[in-house]
C-alpha cells in the first residue's frame, strides 16, 4: 500500500495499518463511527478501551478538544512526538472513539509517513496498536501480518519503529496532571517543562466503573502486551536464577550479553534485549524479543524487573507487569 491508497482508504471509512514512531497503528477516520467499529471488531478490543486520536499539531488538536495553557506548553516541547494528552473532547469526536467519556486522548506523531497521511487526509486519525487486544504490540510490517493473518488490512510499510513502545499518556483533565500510561516521555521530562510536580494515576486496572464509562486511556488494563506463552516475571535477575521455576528449554530474557548471572544446570534458551544494555535500546527491542521467545513454543518465558535507574525503566517494568502470567 502507498500513501495515496492509504489516504483514500481512510477517507472512505475503511481501515488500514500505518507506521508510527512508537508502534504500528490500526488506523481509521476519527470522525467515522463505522470505521471506528471496524477497528474494535478486528482487534477484539473491549468497548471500554478508548482510542488515541492523531493530529498534525496543536492547532489541529484544538479543533477536536478543549486545549489549555498546559497543552500549549507540552505540545511546544514534545510534539510531534510520543506524548499523548487527555483533554475534554468537542462534539465532533464520537463517543465510540472515547469509550463514552467526554475526554479524548490526542497526540501529534513524528513518523514522517504518518504525518503525510494526516496532511493529505485532512482529518484526525484514530489508531490503536495494530494487533489483537492484549497481545504484543507490532513494531514492524511482519508483526502486523503475524497478528491478523488472512484478516490483515492493507499495510503502509514504514520500517522498524523508533521507540518500540507506546506513547506516554498524560491526563490534563485533573487538577494535577496525571500520567495514565508510562512511555518514552518521562515524568521528569514533563515536570521540567511544566515547572511543577505531576502525579501517577492509581487507577491502572479496570474496575466496574471502567466497564460502564470507559477508561481515560488505553494501556490501563491489568492484562496487556502479553505473549501466548506464560511469562514469569521475577523481582530481580539474582532471584530469577535462584528460582526453581526455570526448566530446561525455557526461555530466559536478559538485558544484554554482559549481564552477570550464574549458570544453571537445567539449560534454558537465553535471549538478549540489546547488545548495549542501554535503556532506550531495551525499550525498542522489548516487544521484538518477547515475540521471538513466543515463536519458540517453549513452556515458559522468564524475565526480571529492571532496577529503577530512570523513568523509562518504569515504562518497561509496567509493560512487563501487564504482560506477565505470574509474578515471583
Amino acid at each position: 500500500m502507498n500513501l495515496v491508497d492509504c489516504t483514500e482508504h481512510l477517507l472512505r471509512s475503511e481501515i488500514c495499518v500505518v507506521p508510527t514512531e512508537t508502534v504500528y497503528g490500526l488506523a481509521c477516520s476519527a470522525f467515522s463511527v463505522a470505521a471506528v467499529k471496524k477497528v474494535f471488531e478486528l482487534k477484539g478490543r473491549p468497548a471500554n478501551n478508548p482510542l488515541i486520536v492523531h493530529v498534525l499539531n496543536h492547532d489541529s488538536a484544538d479543533e477536536i478538544c478543549k486545549t489549555n495553557e498546559l497543552s500549549v506548553k507540552l505540545a511546544k516541547a514534545f510534539w510531534p512526538g510520543a506524548l499523548t494528552l487527555v483533554l475534554p473532547k468537542k462534539k465532533c469526536i464520537p463517543l465510540e472513539v472515547t469509550s463514552g467519556r467526554n475526554s479524548v486522548a490526542v497526540r501529534s506523531p513524528s513518523h514522517p509517513l504518518f504525518r503525510q497521511i494526516i496532511t493529505r487526509a485532512k482529518i484526525p486519525i484514530a489508531a490503536p496498536s495494530a494487533n489483537l487486544a492484549n497481545k504484543i504490540s507490532p513494531t514492524n510490517y511482519q508483526d502486523v501480518l503475524d497478528a491478523f493473518g488472512d484478516k490483515c488490512p492493507p499495510i503502509l510499510d514504514g520500517g522498524e519503529c523508533d521507540f518500540g513502545i507506546e506513547s506516554t499518556v498524560l491526563d490534563l483533565t485533573t487538577t494535577i496532571p496525571q500520567i495514565l500510561r508510562f512511555g518514552p516521555v518521562t515524568k521528569q521530562d514533563i515536570e521540567n517543562v511544566l515547572g511543577f510536580n505531576i502525579e501517577f494515576s492509581s487507577t491502572g486496572t479496570s474496575t466496574d466503573n471502567d466497564l460502564l464509562s470507559g477508561k481515560k486511556s488505553p494501556g490501563q488494563g491489568s492484562k496487556h502486551y502479553a505473549p501466548d506463552t506464560p511469562l514469569n516475571l521475577h523481582s530481580s535477575i539474582e532471584k530469577m536464577f535462584s528460582s526453581e521455576t526455570i526448566k530446561a528449554g525455557d526461555v530466559v530474557i536478559l538485558p544484554c550479553p554482559k549481564t552477570p548471572h550464574r549458570s544453571l544446570s537445567k539449560k534454558p534458551i537465553i535471549l538478549y534485549l540489546s547488545e548495549s544494555g542501554k535503556t532506550k535500546d531495551i525499550a525498542k527491542s522489548l516487544y521484538k524479543i518477547l515475540r521471538q521467545a513466543d515463536k519458540l513454543l517453549v513452556n515458559k518465558i522468564h524475565i526480571s524487573l529492571f532496577p529503577l535507574e530512570d523513568d523509562l525503566i518504569s515504562a518497561i517494568n509496567d509493560k512487563l507487569y501487564r504482560a506477565s502470567t505470574c509474578q515471583l
